[in-house]
């Protein structure tokens, strides 16, 4: 079985023309957050891409049976919680989870994040970078190496991660049942709120679909404007619109992007001031973490990018 992506993948950097736009607007010709990485960072980037080369490799010629999906699917679970992942699902895989035009010869897509320490946020956006994209990397390790077991099952694998990869992530976690969509755009796990990076691996390997994971998350984000009143540009839009019967709230890039590309400092603020850090799992110690941050935003007043200061100024008005 075979499915053709029709989900329109948004480009980064300068092929992305929004972007573009955006700077020529602003009078500005280079990316300052992709210009300000340091030598850390883009070693982790280079591990990504090395991690590319293992995407694919040779299936096992005798092919394991699978009498039973529900259990083989419950092995993977376990599987990807041995190679530390801290959640996983399964989904059957559909055309809006794959790039638009990419056909992949899968039926099945496996789904698992990685959480953010969220301690990081008491050492401002720098730190809180260098853990994304940590995560990030151990997510690219993990799927790899998943990938390669189901191989060395008999049966065809291929890992997508930030190396390269054809998965649509949010749809592919939401149908895997890791969370529920918030505000913000990003997917609400119970025990670890947005603060998480994901992976995943598409295969013929007969599984269970695990189906949405719905906790309440969309009924308090109609109630809760926390990451609208900390976001910096203001991209976070109080209407909602429904795809594939899902409701979910799409940011404006545009006006994201003078603080999410154009300054020096790493924005994960509507992510780090998400009440559901704490709220679901109800763990005292990251609520302690959470208030001593939302004090750091209260004290800068909110909408600054930063609270350091030192940080970069702000951007023009994209009206004016």
């Amino acid at each position: 079985m075979s499915v053709v992506g029709t989900t329109k993948r948004r480009n980064h950097g300068f092929k992305d023309p929004l972007l573009v736009q955006v700077m020529e607007r602003m009078g500005v010709d280079t990316i300052a957050f992709y210009e300000n990485r340091g030598e850390e960072t883009r070693k982790l980037r280079r591990r990504w891409k090395e991690l590319a080369e293992c995407r694919e490799e040779p299936v096992a010629g005798r092919r394991r049976p699978v009498p039973d999906a529900q259990a083989m699917s419950k092995e993977i679970e376990a599987l990807c919680l041995e190679l530390g992942a801290d959640a996983a699902g399964a989904a059957g895989l559909r055309p809006f989870m794959v790039d638009e035009g990419v056909e992949l010869p899968h039926e099945y897509v496996i789904s698992f994040l990685v959480a953010e320490d969220y301690g990081v946020t008491r050492r401002g956006p720098y730190a809180i970078e260098y853990e994304a994209l940590s995560v990030y990397t151990r997510c690219c390790e993990i799927a790899d190496q998943l990938a390669r077991a189901i191989r060395g099952m008999g049966w065809p694998a291929l890992a997508h991660h930030n190396g390269g990869g054809e998965i649509q992530a949010i749809p592919a976690m939401y149908w895997s049942g890791l969370g529920e969509l918030g505000k913000h755009g990003s997917l609400i796990h119970p025990e670890f709120g947005a603060s998480h990076r994901p992976g995943f691996v598409t295969t013929d390997l007969p599984l269970a679909e695990n189906g949405p994971l719905i906790f309440g998350v969309q009924d308090r984000c109609l109630n809760c404007d926390i990451c609208s009143l900390n976001c910096p540009g203001e991209a976070i839009p109080d209407e909602a619109v429904v795809t594939e019967g899902v409701r979910r709230w799409i940011t404006d890039v545009e006006r994201c992007y003078p603080y999410s590309r154009l300054r020096t400092e790493y924005c994960h603020i509507c992510v780090d001031a998400c009440p559901y850090v704490h709220l679901e799992n109800r763990d005292s110690s990251l609520k302690a973490l959470y208030k001593e941050y939302m004090g750091n935003r209260k004290t800068a007043g909110y909408r600054t990018p930063a609270w350091f200061p030192d940080g970069a100024p702000l951007p023009p008005n994209l009206e004016d």
